[in-house]
């Protein structure tokens, strides 16, 4: 393992290399992650249509699905608006 690591800093081009290999990894794994939770909402809000209209009760969960994201919401607009008043009073 010390003979990678020296390898990797006595050559500035091979280390750039696989810096740039490490990065598109950790890319592609969010962005497979961001897909799965992007089908996994999908279905669980067609769920949800299909219980509405075929006259069942959505469940708790999704009725605290909903306020939990509600309140985060809330709370990111929070945290946002407190970050562009930080960044506009740096100016």
């Amino acid at each position: 393992m010390e003979q990678f690591f020296e390898l990797l800093s006595g050559n500035p081009l091979l280390l750039s290399v696989v810096l740039v290999a490490a990065v598109l990894a950790v890319f592609s794994f969010f962005r497979r992650a961001l897909q799965l939770l992007v089908v996994a909402v999908a279905a669980g809000l067609l769920y949800a249509a299909w219980l509405q209209l075929s006259g069942g009760d959505a469940p708790e969960f999704f009725r605290q699905t909903k306020d939990t994201v509600s309140l985060s919401l809330v709370r990111l607009g929070a945290m946002l608006k407190e970050l562009f008043g930080l960044l506009k009073s740096l100016k």
